[in-house]
């Protein structure tokens, strides 16, 4: 990871808002690869982020390597845990390859039942729920994400900007 990346993008997200007059959307140019037509991100607020990251777990997960230089892979009894720094966070420690997965709750991201309608927060307790439950089994997830989270139409960005939707895809280059 490029330790100047952060004063970058901060440097980046600040012009834009002064330019603008308004908070700018900052995403990772990948994600764009990554869907076809839209994607929903939520901003980060970790330790001061100002990017936007998918909400899907293995995206949070690719942020969290790129942005701030934590390795997810790691969950052996041995890995040394961290603290998430998540703004207004008291979970103090925990392997950094159960992180992804702690964040998803911080996003809001909930699966719904399709016949029972219950909420579950996270996508393997929806899985358990419908292979448990007498009559879910064939229900399907309805994915909601929390207040803060929006849908980017991940078509007609031209030079990895979207005037309309005020986001800006940072490259690789950061």
């Amino acid at each position: 990871m490029n330790t100047d990346s952060p004063s970058h993008i901060s440097m980046v997200h600040d012009m834009l808002e002064e330019h603008h007059g308004v908070h700018p959307i900052l995403i990772d140019q990948d994600i764009l690869r990554d869907y076809d037509t839209e994607v929903t991100v939520h901003p980060c607020n970790w330790a001061g982020c100002t990017m936007h990251t998918a909400v899907e777990q293995r995206q949070v997960a690719k942020h969290l390597q790129k942005y701030h230089g934590i390795s997810t892979s790691a969950t052996s009894e041995d890995t040394q845990q961290i603290s998430c720094l998540w703004a207004g966070c008291s979970d103090a420690h925990m392997k950094p390859g159960n992180l992804p997965r702690h964040i998803v709750s911080h996003l809001g991201v909930r699966w719904h039942c399709s016949i029972c309608k219950s909420s579950l927060s996270r996508d393997d307790a929806f899985r358990r729920h419908t292979s448990e439950k007498p009559g879910c089994q064939s229900a399907k997830a309805i994915v909601k994400c929390g207040g803060k989270s929006l849908v980017i139409d991940t078509v007609g960005f031209e030079g990895g900007w979207s005037a309309s939707q005020n986001v800006l895809c940072i490259p690789d280059v950061f």
